[in-house]
């Protein structure tokens, strides 16, 4: 038997087909684009995610060599922390606000910052979906329902407005102790729990391909649908993390997200947390800051640099000696969320001098990436979940240069997952369990492939670290943050 695994990506919709050992025989990805109408928004119509299943599918169904009847069941997994407007059918009734978006930073103080953080494991941040919620509900007239995207794409395919606790838990609105909706939240931010989708488990079957569902994917009607979960966690778990084991993971994406798995409930005790706890499929909990532009800053890089790819990059950043030289890349060009969370900052090149080159730039947007990723590493240790290796996942594991300078400087060995595109062979797993051909995540995990290979530190770039630290800490103090 085959499944489908979707990834609905902030850049792109990846489709796989996988057999019952989870092995891909057959992958294809669709591009679209995300609209900027200003600075502090970003939008995506949920038409063209739609328009987006078919071809992925079908080219992946073609490239596996399979038929629509062949397929056991489908799974959604992707972007989270979004918001959708439907009406009573399901359909968007306006562009979705992705996680980018942070235009609703005024409904963010509707409770106490650290009453809601004790109670979700949240930041009170704009980029989540209640303050959305709130923004779409005082301009879109006649809305039903708010989805997050991947909840959205399983109620156009199966008509059911489901969402498992692993993505509900990235809503500001649900309640960790409870495992459900809260209903202090949903009075804080004027919202029912008939407004949501119904909380069910990851892998349990949402319901059918109705007719049109299987005109969107080209599948045969009455396929089941899994409740699927985000890409946060359906990248681990398409890496083969099922449970809690000193492993730092760090997914580089258009975002990138670093954390690590715990076995019960811990939540960051610092005046300002800088990670969040949310619930994992596997019924342990995640705790991890969910990211900062990465990938999309290292595009950014090369637009404004005027590189053209991966491998011009990663030569330019090898050419240039480790610390660049005192140049110091901040990532924060949508906003910062290490090492403490404000919407309104922005990124920074410090400490440019005349004699500096575009090595030197390429460098430090490298090197800069990875200092936000230890601090989150070290903010982790702290709250007592002390990582030995790192596993790097996602797009930015292709690069050895990158790889090498994440060793540098975080000091720990790096191991790079067997695939770059593990978030839909992640949703692939939850349809396997969905369909019946494994019996949990566990038993999937087992039949993955192990890392492909390792890097070991191999310098030392606590100076150009500390040089960081300074400087983030100034810059984010001109910043207006949403803590309280």
């Amino acid at each position: 038997m085959l499944v489908v695994g979707l990834d609905l990506g902030t850049q792109s919709c990846k489709a796989v087909v996988c057999d019952e050992a989870l092995a891909v025989r057959g992958h294809h990805s669709v591009k679209y684009g995300t609209s900027y109408p200003r600075p502090d928004e970003a939008e995506q119509d949920p038409a063209v995610w739609e328009a987006a299943l078919a071809p992925a599918i079908g080219k992946a169904l073609a490239a596996a060599g399979a038929k629509p009847e062949d397929i056991a069941a489908v799974a959604v997994s992707g972007q989270l922390d979004g918001c959708v407007a439907v009406d009573a059918s399901g359909r968007a009734l306006h562009p979705a606000l992705i996680w980018q978006d942070r235009r609703a930073t005024d409904e963010v103080d509707r409770i106490a910052a650290r009453t809601l953080f004790e109670c979700t494991g949240q930041v009170a941040d704009a980029s989540h979906m209640a303050p959305k919620l709130r923004w779409l509900r005082a301009r879109v007239r006649n809305t039903a329902r708010f989805h997050q995207p991947v909840s959205f794409l399983v109620e156009r395919l199966c008509g059911e407005a489901v969402i498992d606790p692993a993505l509900a838990s990235t809503t500001m609105l649900f309640s960790l102790a409870d495992r459900a909706w809260s209903q202090q939240l949903l009075d804080a931010f004027e919202i029912t729990a008939a407004e949501l989708p119904r909380v069910r488990p990851t892998c349990a079957v949402a319901g059918a391909l109705t007719a049109a569902g299987a005109k969107l994917t080209g599948l045969r009607t009455g396929t089941p649908v899994a409740v699927g979960t985000g890409d946060d966690f359906a990248t681990p778990l398409g890496a083969g993390v099922v449970a809690p084991h000193r492993v730092l993971v760090c997914a580089i994406g258009t975002a990138e997200v670093v954390g690590t798995l715990s076995s019960t409930l811990v939540l960051d005790d610092a005046p300002e947390p800088m990670v969040e706890t949310h619930v994992y499929p596997t019924d342990a909990y995640f705790i991890e800051n969910p990211g900062w532009l990465s990938g999309g800053a290292v595009r950014w890089a090369q637009r404004a640099l005027n590189i053209t790819g991966d491998a011009e990059l990663d030569a330019l950043a090898a050419a240039a000696p480790p610390g660049a030289e005192g140049v110091t890349f901040i990532p924060a060009l949508a906003g910062a969320m290490t090492p403490v969370w404000r919407p309104h900052a922005r990124g920074t090149f410090h400490g440019l001098a005349v004699g500096h080159e575009r090595s030197h730039l390429a460098r430090a947007v490298l090197e800069g990436l990875a200092f936000a990723c230890r601090d989150v590493a070290d903010r982790l240790a702290q709250i007592g979940l002390a990582t030995d290796r790192v596993l790097l996942l996602g797009g930015g594991s292709r690069s050895d240069t990158w790889s090498q300078i994440r060793a540098d400087v975080l000091g720990k060995p790096h191991d790079i997952a067997w695939s770059a595109d593990t978030c839909p062979v992640g949703a692939a797993m939850i349809a396997a369990v969905a369909a019946g051909i494994h019996v949990d995540l566990a038993t999937a995990a087992a039949r993955l492939p192990s890392s492909t290979r390792s890097f070991t530190p191999r310098g030392n770039l606590d100076e150009a670290y500390a040089r960081y630290q300074r400087l983030v800490i100034q810059l984010a103090s001109l910043a207006t943050g949403p803590w309280r």
